[in-house]
């Protein structure tokens, strides 16, 4: 798998993103909207094994409604799973674990955005963050250096 990992509420990073072009977009509004209480880290190209289904899919395939109702229960699930997997670890700290997940596209193809509460602040004196996703037997984990992720002479989350 090839991911982009991005600290998506570092001021740096939501600048960068405006110049691109995604000024208005859909992506930088929810950065904006959710980086004064939460952390925002996004994992791009995730793709994550499907889970095996008890039921047999073609049971109920004429029935649209069935249909909608179990892609929204298999996103809400997928919300929940990914919700329940992702860490941000600060060395020798307690983690802090996500609060809220924000999936773009089918399956979080398109990107997966997750939030964690600025209530236990970092701080540089952490030296470096982990972020942990942990998930259907994929492992993901990247060191954030804090040193590194400075910006106009403080840091940059």
């Amino acid at each position: 798998m090839n991911l982009t990992i991005r600290w998506d509420s570092a001021e740096p990073v939501q600048q960068a993103l405006m110049r691109r072009g995604s000024g208005e977009s859909d992506e930088l509004k929810a950065v904006k909207d959710a980086s004064e209480k939460y952390y925002v880290i996004s994992v791009q190209g995730l793709r994550l094994p499907r889970p095996r289904s008890r039921y047999n899919d073609n049971d109920d395939s004429d029935n649209d409604d069935n249909g909608q109702r179990n892609s929204k229960s298999q996103n809400d699930s997928l919300r929940t799973q990914l919700l329940d997997a992702a860490q941000l670890a600060p060395k020798g700290r307690s983690s802090i674990y996500a609060q809220d997940v924000q999936i773009d596209g089918p399956g979080g193809i398109d990107g997966v955005r997750f939030l964690f509460p600025r209530t236990n602040p970092i701080s540089a004196g952490d030296k470096e963050v982990d972020f942990i996703l942990n998930i259907r037997r994929v492992k993901v984990e990247e060191k954030f250096k804090l040193n590194d992720m400075q910006y106009e002479g403080k840091l940059a989350l």
